[in-house]
């Protein structure tokens, strides 16, 4: 009985860390909206817009890879 109270509570625990850690990459998504919108209308916008989702796919992966 302790034993699946700990493991559940271990998978809750996960649960929570992922989900605070991606709160600032989700905060700083959704500040990239505008740019990502607006971007590709500009010279030269489409290739920065494809560097900042590489950046944000980057780093969400890393925060679920690493929590």
């Amino acid at each position: 009985m302790f034993t699946g109270v700990v493991r559940q509570s271990a998978a809750g625990q996960r649960a929570v860390v992922v989900a605070l850690a991606l709160l600032p990459v989700v905060m700083v998504t959704a500040a990239c909206l505008p740019a990502v919108l607006l971007l590709p209308a500009f010279p030269g916008g489409v290739r920065r817009v494809s560097a900042l989702l590489t950046v944000l796919r980057r780093w969400t992966e890393t925060v679920l890879s690493r929590s």
